[in-house]
C-alpha cells in the first residue's frame, strides 16, 4: 500500500455503485493512490434495503479497514462536521470531497492533492469522470456470468440476433418516463435496424406490453426478479442495442455492452430528470420526465 489513499463511500443501488467505483478507480489511477471502498456507512438504515454488490465484480480495490472509520453512518454529527469543515479548507488540502450540483469532472484532480487520505462521497453519474479508463473498467466491471446454462444460452441467442433491450423503471421511482419516449425510441429502432427483436426488462413489463406498439417487430418480455439483478445486467449487456430508462442500472448495461465506436446503438432520454448524463455517441430521444 502506498501512503496516499483514496476512500470511496459506496451507496445506492447497483448502477450507482458502478458509477462510484468507476470514478474512484479512475481517480486513483491518475493520482497513484491506493483505492479503498467503504461498503458499510452508506447502507446503515438504507430506505430501500439495498446492499453492497461490487464484491461480485473483478474490481481492483480493498475494503476500508474499520480502524479508519470516523463515523458510523452518513447522518452522524461527526460526519456532518467533517463535511462542513472541509468547505473552509483550500481545495488541495480537502480530505473529504462531497459531490455538489456544480462539480465538474476535471475538478476532482484539484481536490485533496496535498492530503494523504482523501474520501469521496457522491454518485458521479457522468462518463467524463472515467472515460480515459474505459477499456480497463469494462474489463473490471464485466458482469458475472450466470450459473444457469439456460440463461447463458439465452444470452448467446441475444448476441446472435438484432436484439434491442428495452428497460423500464416505474415502481417506487421518480421521475417517470412517459410512454411517448419509449414509443419514439422503438420507432427509431424499427426504422434503423433490420428485423429488430425487443427484449423487455424492468419492474413493470406489463405496462410496456400494454402501451408500446412494436410495429409488428418481435418482442420478448423477461421475467423480473428484484433479487437477481445481476442476471438481468448480464443479459442486457448481451443484447446488441439498447433503449435505456432514466436509470443508472440500464445506463451501465448499455455502456458495458459496447465500447465507444462499436456498432451498438443506444437510444437514451434527451432529459432524464436526474443528474444522469448520456454517454458519448448515444442518440437522444425526446423525453418529458414527470
Amino acid at each position: 500500500m502506498t501512503d496516499r489513499v483514496l476512500i470511496a463511500i459506496v451507496k445506492g443501488g447497483l448502477g450507482n455503485q458502478l458509477f462510484i467505483y468507476a470514478t474512484a478507480r479512475a481517480l486513483a489511477l491518475k493520482t497513484g493512490r491506493s483505492l479503498y471502498l467503504d461498503a458499510v456507512r452508506g447502507y446503515v438504515a438504507d430506505d430501500f434495503g439495498r446492499s453492497y454488490r461490487l464484491n461480485r465484480f473483478g474490481i481492483d480495490a480493498a475494503l476500508m479497514p474499520e480502524s479508519w472509520r470516523v463515523a458510523p453512518n452518513l447522518r452522524h454529527p461527526r460526519a456532518k462536521l467533517i463535511r462542513a469543515l472541509n468547505k473552509f479548507l483550500p481545495k488541495k488540502w480537502r480530505f473529504y470531497v462531497a459531490e455538489r450540483s456544480d462539480t465538474r469532472p476535471g475538478e476532482l484532480l484539484k481536490h485533496g492533492c496535498k492530503a494523504k487520505r482523501v474520501t469521496l462521497l457522491g454518485y458521479w453519474q457522468d462518463e467524463a469522470y472515467f472515460t480515459d479508463c474505459a477499456s480497463r473498467l469494462r474489463e473490471e466491471l464485466c458482469p458475472p456470468m450466470p450459473d444457469s446454462s439456460a440463461v447463458r444460452a439465452r444470452g448467446e441467442r441475444f448476441r446472435g440476433i438484432e436484439s434491442v433491450f428495452l428497460h423500464v423503471r416505474r415502481h417506487r421511482y421518480s421521475p417517470l418516463l412517459d410512454v411517448g419516449y419509449y414509443q419514439k425510441a422503438v420507432d427509431k429502432a424499427c426504422a434503423e435496424l433490420l428485423s429488430p427483436v425487443f427484449v423487455i426488462f424492468g419492474d413493470d413489463i406489463e405496462w410496456v406490453v400494454n402501451n408500446v406498439d412494436f410495429r409488428g417487430a418481435s418482442y420478448e418480455p423477461q421475467d423480473y426478479d428484484s433479487g437477481d439483478e445481476l442476471t438481468d445486467l448480464w443479459l442486457m449487456t448481451r443484447c446488441r442495442h439498447a433503449i435505456i430508462a432514466n436509470s443508472s442500472f440500464s445506463w451501465w448495461a448499455a455502456w458495458l455492452g459496447g465500447a465507444a465506436g462499436s456498432e451498438r446503438r443506444v437510444w437514451a432520454p434527451s432529459r432524464s430528470g436526474l443528474p444522469l448524463k448520456r454517454a458519448e455517441g448515444w442518440e437522444p430521444v425526446e423525453a418529458e420526465p414527470a
